[in-house]
């Protein structure tokens, strides 16, 4: 059976490795087996408890469920799932020839494997959970990320390795006299005038892409069609992306401070 993920897949060593806690949930048969499943990684620590009830007291520690399908009587775990009530990564054991209900499926953090490959061959299992639990973490590291550029005092753009911004906080959107969310897939050559995207291209970005970072002055192009003097640093990730931090210039207090 093909594993439906909603999350990409990582290449790749996790850049967010660790521990973890699975949480087997179910019958006495079904948490024996899952135990036995991941009994040879000690990176998953597995508890388990006969319902989603029984557990509640100790989801604070949980990374990820680890349930039945079809579904076991009494265990509440596939209907918190339906409800939403629900948010950790699960993986659910399957039986050969099940199909999973479009409501559970439209978990955000789903996997599945079938459940006698999973007996068989507990690498299964065990790469599952490990795959599921570390991508839902880099998840909330990238939104935490995320947030700190968004509070951040400096003007900050991402821009994906195809020269689209990916993201811009408030204050870069406003210099640019755009909404915030207005910059989405849109070229950062754009941004910039004619001679500054032609400076920036021929000097800034092969800089980057040799693993340093750049500093200079160029012209800004606001939404309105108006220019304006700005210093710009730019750095990158190793995926040939772009970081723009721009800092508009004082021209009179430049003004004042050359004379």
């Amino acid at each position: 059976m093909t594993p439906a993920t909603v999350a990409p897949a990582l290449d790749g060593p996790s850049p967010i490795a660790g521990e973890l806690t699975a949480l087997a949930v179910g019958d006495r048969r079904h948490t024996e087996r899952v135990e036995a499943a991941v009994d040879d990684d000690d990176r998953i620590a597995v508890r388990t408890a006969p319902s989603v009830a029984d557990a509640l007291p100790e989801l604070d520690d949980v990374d990820c469920f680890v349930g039945s399908y079809p579904p076991e009587n009494g265990t509440g775990l596939i209907e918190r799932v339906t409800e939403g009530t629900i948010d950790l990564p699960i993986v659910l054991l399957v039986d050969e020839g099940a199909t999973v209900d479009d409501g559970v499926r439209s978990h955000g953090w789903l996997d599945w494997v079938d459940r006698a490959a999973a007996i068989e061959d507990g690498d299964r299992l065990r790469r599952r959970i490990r795959s599921l639990v570390e991508r839902r973490r880099l998840a909330g590291l990238s939104r935490r990320s995320l947030a700190g550029i968004e509070l951040a005092g400096d003007a900050i753009a991402i821009v994906a390795p195809d020269g689209t911004v990916q993201f811009a906080n408030r204050g870069f959107a406003m210099q640019f006299g755009y909404g915030r969310d207005d910059l989405a897939g849109r070229s950062w050559r754009t941004l910039f005038t004619d001679d500054s995207v032609e400076r920036l291209e021929t000097a800034a970005v092969p800089t980057v892409a040799d693993g340093w970072r750049w500093t200079g002055s160029c012209t800004g192009r606001r939404n309105s069609g108006g220019t304006f003097p700005v210093r710009v640093r730019l750095g990158g990730p190793e995926d040939g992306g772009l970081v723009f931090v721009v800092e508009p210039v004082d021209t009179d207090a430049d003004a004042g401070d050359s004379s």
